[in-house]
């Protein structure tokens, strides 16, 4: 399970499901990397734009939507269980968002 920098949900649900490409993902909450982009995250589970594009199937990918965190490797195999689950209201994960947005797109969230 990876070490997080914002707190998870203790009970980890939900499984992601991938198009045959593996270009768009859809989330166990609906939300699919289409209609709204993923966020990257690193080796650890840390969100940052750092590991965007990464082809390192060690990294993660997070569904902004909800905050779950699926592992890349697994987001290729067609389907993947959710191995984390940010909470999505808390400071550290919107700050994490922010700051990604910042990184990616020079810009704020507000």
């Amino acid at each position: 399970m990876p070490v997080l920098d914002a707190p998870a949900y203790p009970v980890v649900d939900g499984i992601a499901v991938a198009d045959v490409d593996g270009e768009n993902q859809t989330c166990a909450c609906g939300n699919d990397s289409y209609a709204a982009d993923w966020y990257a995250a690193d080796s650890e589970g840390a969100i940052t734009f750092d590991s965007s594009g990464s082809t390192n199937p060690d990294e993660h990918t997070l569904c902004p939507a909800c905050g779950r965190l699926y592992r890349n490797t697994d987001l290729f195999t067609g389907t993947a269980a959710a191995v984390a689950r940010y909470d999505t209201h808390s400071p550290a994960y919107l700050a994490a968002l922010e700051q990604y947005e910042r990184d990616a797109y020079g810009k704020d969230r507000s």
